[in-house]
């Protein structure tokens, strides 16, 4: 195929009856939907980081009991769940999946409000984990199919700024919420034993993703499979076939991307402690102004993300990951320094600017894996990234952390050390397996397109 056959049939494919069966404007409120499901999913994952040092406290836990619950009490049920429910995101009706899986995490969000030692408080986030499992892939499906191919990385950029502003407003609301609720006194509970005010916030923070679910439901359109010819998807062994047959892209850029998230988790996970432990900031004020910052950086970091990849497009066959490669090398450097900042202030400065270029990949990233991927084949080639990237980087990342801090170093405060040797061992490595995978990814893209 031509270039120029390769525009016509996009340009067909831009046409409102054309984009999914489902029409142009309600294709974009697809996207926009499926944005604020998962900015609901990261709120409720991520604002369990606002309560490392008030869960140590009334729950009697180590930092290492802690990067549990941050870490593998979420990221195993994610694996054990998401694995065999991909199959059913590839020949079955994504939409209700989304609206099902955001119903049961948001109730045991709000269930881990209830929590009283560290096993109950693991089965809430084991159950989180389990159903926030499913949304990735069957949102990332349905993205796929509802705007047209050379739109996707704009697509994904709102998408990606769902899950941006979740991680933010996690800390914003949260820490807000924490403010508010700090002179109450805690509340015994008959049956149930002592709410405190960390409690009441994982309560208020579930609840509202039920009535979103039920939105989801009634008026997100479930678009035709563009392109796809197997309606009862692929059977797992030809999944490994394609992955097979495409090693060279995506042994580099999975083991990148699951090292990146390593990084990252890290950093997500124990931020607020840190602030807490270096400058005194508990999580009243870390919060809101983690959550600023994060925010100020991410969006203008999505949109410049989203040009950059769609100019590139219009130059280069390998303009996704040209583009992931090149903003996840200016963002090491600004990520290293932040926590070695004499003060909070620039701290979350360099924080900000570093966590800009690091978002500006994400949508160039997931469009690269979409086109690359057969359709019926993409739900299970989705949870398998977002498995192994939550399962060793979401775990890791974090777990490694609190055993550091907990044996190696020599107090809390040291914590800021540990959040750099992580980011100096794992970095570089990440940033030079992103750049062996271009290569193949751009062959890949040529043979695709034209």
């Amino acid at each position: 195929m031509t270039k120029v056959d390769a525009g016509a049939a996009i340009d067909r494919l831009s046409r409102p009856e054309d984009v999914g069966g489902v029409g142009r404007n309600r294709g974009w409120y697809t996207v926009i939907m499926l944005s604020i499901v998962m900015m609901l999913a990261y709120i409720d994952r991520g604002v369990i980081a606002l309560f490392v040092q008030p869960m140590k406290r009334d729950l009697g836990l180590s930092d290492t009991q802690v990067s549990v619950l941050l870490g593998f009490a979420f990221t195993f049920p994610y694996v054990m769940v998401g694995l065999p429910m991909s199959r059913i995101v590839d020949s079955g009706v994504r939409k209700h999946l989304v609206a099902g899986s955001l119903a049961l995490w948001s109730l045991t969000t709000a269930l881990c409000g209830l929590a009283q030692n560290f096993w109950s408080l693991f089965l809430g986030r084991a159950l989180v984990g389990g159903s926030e499992s499913v949304v990735t892939p069957a949102a990332i499906s349905l993205i796929a199919d509802a705007v047209p191919p050379q739109h996707l990385p704009r697509a994904y950029a709102i998408y990606n700024g769902g899950i941006t502003a979740g991680a933010a407003l996690a800390l914003l609301i949260g820490g807000l919420l924490m403010g508010f609720l700090a002179h109450m006194p805690s509340i015994v509970l008959p049956g149930v034993g002592v709410l405190h005010s960390w409690h009441l916030v994982f309560m208020m923070v579930g609840i509202p993703g039920l009535l979103i679910a039920g939105l989801v439901m009634a008026t997100i359109p479930e678009p035709v499979r563009r392109g796809g010819s197997r309606p009862k998807g692929y059977k797992l062994r030809e999944v490994f076939g394609s992955i097979r047959g495409q090693r060279a892209l995506h042994l580099n850029l999975l083991s990148g991307m699951v090292l990146l998230a390593v990084v990252n988790q890290a950093l997500a996970g124990w931020m607020p402690a840190f602030y807490e432990r270096t400058y005194g900031w508990g999580p009243a004020v870390s919060g809101p102004m983690l959550g600023i910052a994060s925010l100020g950086g991410a969006v203008p970091g999505l949109v410049i993300g989203a040009w950059l990849a769609e100019w590139f497009g219009r130059r280069t066959d390998d303009a996704n990951l040209r583009v992931l490669f090149l903003t996840q090398m200016v963002a090491l450097p600004l990520s290293l320094a932040g926590p070695l900042m004499p003060d909070p202030w620039l701290a979350l400065g360099f924080g900000a600017v570093g966590g800009a270029f690091g978002v500006m990949g994400g949508p160039a990233f997931v469009s690269a894996l979409q086109i690359a991927t057969p359709n019926e084949m993409r739900g299970q080639i989705n949870v398998l990234y977002a498995t192994l990237v939550n399962v060793i980087g979401g775990s890791l990342g974090p777990t490694l952390t609190g055993l550091a801090t907990d044996h190696f170093a020599t107090s809390e405060a040291d914590l800021r050390y540990v959040l750099v040797a992580i980011k100096l061992i794992f970095g570089p490595v990440a940033l030079y397996l992103l750049w062996r995978a271009m290569a193949p990814y751009g062959m890949i893209h040529r043979r695709k397109i034209g």
